[in-house]
């Protein structure tokens, strides 16, 4: 096995003060979603069964996977003066609204309640009140009990479900806990930071990872350019200087005691699920005397050792989740079985995950 190494700090690098957070349980699927193939007018959402078949149809601007019975959609609404706002609210199963949309924002349900925004972040439960009052200026999802949530600017901390601190916000950043884990960034004191955060993947320019467990405690001291989610006891890692720049192929995947146990070299991956992981493979190409350049390749499936699943043929590709993934073939986005076929064929713009038999998609 190979020992993640701590460091001190990142090579210097220019980048731009921002200060975001988005998770993929709380990806919001739109017009311009992180999944979509191609750039053009954008189209509505809706969703789809795992036969292929049209369960909901697309009337929704932006949308979040399905969860506890529930999916988060974005439409517009009419104002009293006639004027229309985007907000967001809830749908069932049937495609019918269940909380009206009436928030600037929110997250998927997860332990009974949603992270809701208006004009600050609060907790609704599933009649759409407030119980935890809105007060935070940034919040997640809840997990193991407690959901990072944060006070001003790049102060994350953990809330428990009486809206308290149980561990206070000394972070720059905070993601769910998965596998009584939670990925925590310490910043490199520049107090500048780009951020490319998704569901399961944690990217930063301007800080470094650890994880602590329930008590706020480091429990994998390691310094990460970049992490990711623990699932099935494994997290994404990367380890190096200027990962993704000038060291390409520094992702890896840790243990929960913080040892890569499949060694550093892709070029990006997803987090594991249904026993095996998503990932871009790459090599390097010998450019002249001394030089070499890396060449991103195709995606594909690792299992839990390291070892290919389903060989790198893909523009793109996301985690499993009910038996089905999504990948990008010729800029669309179909749904392959875990033997590699392709079940649902490739004709959206964007798609998500199936979760409660159903998935959003953009046609």
């Amino acid at each position: 096995m190979y020992k993640a190494l701590s460091r001190s700090i990142l090579s210097a690098i220019p980048i731009t003060a921002l200060a975001m957070t988005t998770t993929l349980a709380n990806a919001a699927f739109g017009p311009a979603a992180f999944a979509s193939a191609e750039e053009s007018t954008p189209n509505y959402w809706g969703f789809i069964d795992s036969s292929g078949k049209l369960a909901i149809e697309p009337k929704f601007l932006s949308v979040r996977d399905f969860h506890e019975g529930l999916a988060a959609v974005q439409i517009s609404v009419k104002e009293g003066d006639a004027s229309t706002s985007e907000k967001w609210g809830f749908i069932d199963k049937s495609g019918k609204m269940a909380i009206e949309a009436q928030f600037d924002e929110v997250h998927a349900f997860s332990e009974g309640l949603a992270a809701a925004r208006q004009g600050k972040w609060g907790f609704i439960d599933k009649s759409g009140k407030f119980v935890i009052e809105p007060q935070f200026d940034d919040a997640d999802r809840f997990s193991e009990g407690l959901a990072p949530a944060a006070i001003g600017t790049l102060r994350w901390g953990f809330i428990d479900k009486s809206g308290h601190f149980k561990i206070e916000p000394n972070f720059k950043s905070a993601q769910p806990f998965a596998d009584k884990r939670a990925a925590v960034l310490f910043g490199d004191g520049s107090n500048s930071y780009t951020f490319h955060i998704s569901e399961d993947i944690y990217d930063v320019r301007g800080g470094r990872w650890s994880y602590i467990d329930k008590e706020g405690q480091i429990v994998i001291d390691s310094r990460f350019d970049a992490a990711g989610l623990f699932s099935q006891g494994l997290a994404p890692a990367a380890v190096g200087a200027n990962q993704g720049t000038n060291q390409p192929d520094k992702w890896g995947f840790i243990n929960r005691d913080g040892y890569l146990t499949i060694k550093p070299q892709f070029n990006s991956v997803h987090a594991p699920s249904e026993e095996c992981a998503a990932v871009q493979f790459g090599t390097w190409k010998k450019i002249g005397k001394g030089h070499r350049s890396w060449i991103p390749g195709k995606w594909g499936y690792i299992n839990l050792k390291g070892s290919t699943l389903i060989e790198p043929q893909y523009q793109g590709a996301d985690r499993f989740s009910e038996g089905l993934a999504s990948v990008l073939v010729d800029q669309k986005y179909g749904y392959i079985n875990k033997k590699g076929k392709m079940v649902i064929e490739p004709k959206y713009r964007a798609t998500g995950e199936f979760h409660e038999q159903l998935a959003p998609v953009q046609p």
